[in-house]
């Protein structure tokens, strides 16, 4: 109990926006020594949290990659509930906490963008194959 994560019906409804990712995951990564207030490391984390979830509700290769599953593993380490920054937790741990979550997001972005490109190619091909079909449906 405790934890949340995304069910088929749930991860059927998200839809993954990159751009938004993206975004997200630049912010949360540019900042530097200067710590920002409290409110803005909520904000950054849950955004980031919702968008790691959606990226690990995708079918991503799970079950052929063992990177993938490696990664998903990662995933699952960080969203751990007792893992995450509480109220009494320092600023320092926050911001560290919202700089691994970033991080994590961006590999799955990037898994995900690659899985979308190799689709995509599949589809290219797969189109290929059919206009060199001969009217009565033999390859040429």
């Amino acid at each position: 109990m405790g934890r949340r994560s995304a069910t088929s019906s749930e991860a059927a409804e998200l839809s993954i926006v990159l751009e938004a990712v993206d975004e997200t995951v630049d912010t949360a990564l540019a900042i530097r020594p200067a710590m920002p207030d409290c409110p803005v490391i909520d904000a950054a984390t849950r955004d980031l949290v919702e968008h790691l979830r959606a990226l690990m509700a995708e079918d991503l290769g799970f079950d052929e990659d063992p990177a993938v599953r490696a990664l998903f593993r990662e995933g699952c380490r960080v969203l751990d509930l007792t893992r995450r920054p509480s109220a009494r937790s320092t600023h320092f741990n926050s911001c560290q906490y919202l700089r691994e979550v970033g991080l994590l997001t961006r590999r799955f972005a990037d898994v995900y963008r690659e899985a979308q490109e190799r689709s995509e190619d599949d589809g290219r091909q797969g189109t290929d194959r059919s206009a060199r079909a001969s009217p009565r449906g033999d390859s040429v």
